[in-house]
């Protein structure tokens, strides 16, 4: 997948800590996503064959930003989805609404390159500078 620009990892002992941009507060979570499920597969394996509406609430943007991305690893932990594609149709500083699209987990054909624990609420943060969103999100290996 190509993610260049998009976010950037630097691993520190059992956390990464992941750094996202987007052009816009849609885009960052589109590429938040993208970003979760790239570290823990092969997304160019990930087939869309089930399209789930999601909608997520916070307190405030960086809780937010955490809040979507535990819901993204919920579905994955839970329900075992693997997914590739998120179309957001609506986003507020408290609220985050999309469409998430993948398929569950097939042993045959996905390997887990790194499963997840969590998304920290620690020094995650979600801001606009100058014309571009970027997030600071921590996933506990």
């Amino acid at each position: 997948m190509e993610n260049q620009n998009k976010y950037r990892i630097t691993k520190h002992q059992n956390e990464l800590a992941v750094r996202i941009t987007g052009n816009s507060q849609a885009e960052l979570f589109v590429n938040s996503g993208l970003a979760l499920f790239d570290v823990m597969a092969d997304a160019d394996k990930i087939e869309v064959k089930e399209r789930l509406p999601l909608e997520v609430e916070s307190a405030d943007r960086d809780e937010l930003i955490v809040n979507w991305l535990r819901e993204l690893l919920y579905l994955y932990q839970s329900g075992g989805y693997l997914l590739k594609e998120f179309k957001i149709t609506e986003v507020k500083d408290s609220l985050v609404k999309a469409e998430v699209c993948g398929e569950k987990i097939d042993p045959d054909r996905h390997e887990i390159k790194q499963e997840i624990a969590t998304v920290a609420e620690h020094k995650s943060r979600m801001q606009k500078t100058g014309n571009q969103w970027v997030a600071q999100v921590i996933f506990e290996l």
